[in-house]
């Protein structure tokens, strides 16, 4: 026992052979189960929707727009029928995104739905994939280790946009001290996802980044004005008004609380009611809020890597509302410490929990199949070991990731 738990705190056990084997492994059993649930289906999943259910809310909605009705997508009755008219299958996927990413997947309702979904999951992994190996190194082996991350197959099974997320949010992580005008627009990008952008504003406030402050606001007001030109102002009013549909979507479990990330998900799944859940989900996001805001002010000397790493985390953390998939996020906060600790040397149990957190997912969907939800554990966990490492001084004073990278 004593030389297992040598081994985990030094992380030896992982070596390099293994992280070219395991993630082979992992790659072709994703692979191999895909294919074994379409053609056990009839090429569809168990339910009858086509595969990467989630992207049929984002392609009929694209083709809705392109026929002159961009309203559709926030009429939830108008909306199923025109899912219905195409798939008939009888699941519904809703549409809870702001106008401009119904600009965002526009140009793929021009193609046909498996088309489609190819075009987008193939450019969204080829963005992700840029920035973590601009973080991680552009080695055949990191890349290796983004398609077997057990989140990737979760956003490609569900068609959704992790890829894009992840991409936008490293991206815009990675160029912010080099180019911080470029990261504001890489962040004002992201608002098509608001849910995983609460702690940012506080993180460049924080670092005094005020032309990528600038630069994240003007982004934001332009794609706004160009989806309301585009569709009409009228599809804003929709989806401001359809905040009391999410918000039921969340408190109701119409999308299972099981497959969520969040406390306030966990909570529900143990029993606790609404009103005290989403008080202790409250209580979680003030406290991780703070911890980023005292990494990112300067005078503490945080190392950018852990900087971004619990930013990146803390996202995942701080918001009610996130998927399994949303985990993909992880990918570029593994990236930023594992880069750290390949220049600088890996802190006790670090490598180790790095390993967890990436083979993370495929437990949780493994207990998601039971109803148990662990998800806000790990990310806790993970979260306050960067806080720790960050606290404790392990790379104080270094205020860029070294250039491993090139």
């Amino acid at each position: 026992m004593a030389r297992i738990l040598d081994s985990l705190r030094s992380g030896d056990w992982l070596q390099q052979d293994r992280l070219r084997v395991y993630p082979l492994v992992i790659v072709s059993v994703s692979i191999i189960a895909t294919a074994y649930v379409l053609f056990a289906h009839g090429g569809v999943l168990p339910n009858g929707s086509p595969f990467g259910s989630d992207f049929v809310s984002f392609w009929v909605a694209a083709r809705e727009a392109l026929l002159g009705r961009p309203e559709v997508p926030y009429l939830a009755a108008d909306f199923a029928r025109a899912q219905d008219a195409i798939f008939g299958d009888g699941n519904f996927y809703a549409f809870f995104y702001p106008p401009h990413y119904l600009a965002y997947v526009l140009p793929f309702g021009l193609l046909p739905y498996y088309a489609a979904l190819a075009a987008w999951l193939g450019l969204g992994l080829l963005a992700a994939v840029w920035v973590i190996t601009a973080i991680a190194g552009r080695r055949p082996e990191v890349v290796l280790l983004v398609l077997a991350f057990p989140a990737t197959f979760l956003t490609v099974a569900h068609g959704q946009n992790a890829f894009l997320s992840a991409a936008l949010f490293g991206g815009a992580l990675l160029l912010l001290d080099r180019r911080p005008i470029i990261a504001g627009i890489l962040f004002g990008l992201l608002t098509f996802k608001p849910q995983l952008g609460l702690l940012i504003p506080l993180a460049l406030l924080a670092g005094g980044y005020w032309r990528t402050i600038f630069s994240a606001i003007a982004m934001t007001l332009a794609v706004a004005a160009l989806s309301a030109l585009l569709f009409g102002v009228n599809t804003w009013a929709l989806f401001i008004a359809q905040g009391a549909d999410a918000m039921a979507t969340l408190s109701n479990g119409y999308v299972e609380w099981s497959k969520m990330i969040s406390t306030y998900a966990m909570l529900r799944v143990g029993g606790l009611a609404h009103v005290p859940a989403m008080a202790v989900q409250a209580c979680v996001s003030v406290a991780v809020a703070c911890v980023v805001v005292w990494a990112w002010r300067p005078r503490n000397a945080v190392a950018f890597a852990f900087r971004a790493a619990l930013l990146l985390t803390g996202a995942l953390l701080a918001t009610p509302f996130g998927l399994n998939y949303d985990l993909f996020v992880l990918a570029p906060a593994i990236a930023y410490a594992a880069a750290l600790g390949m220049r600088h040397g890996f802190a006790p149990w670090l490598k180790s929990l790095l390993a967890f957190a990436f083979l993370s997912p495929v437990v949780m969907l493994w207990l998601t199949s039971l109803k148990i939800a662990v998800a806000p554990v790990v990310l806790a966990s993970l979260f306050v070991h960067f806080a720790v490492l960050a606290f404790a001084g392990t790379t104080r004073g270094q205020t860029a990731l070294p250039a491993a990278a090139e």
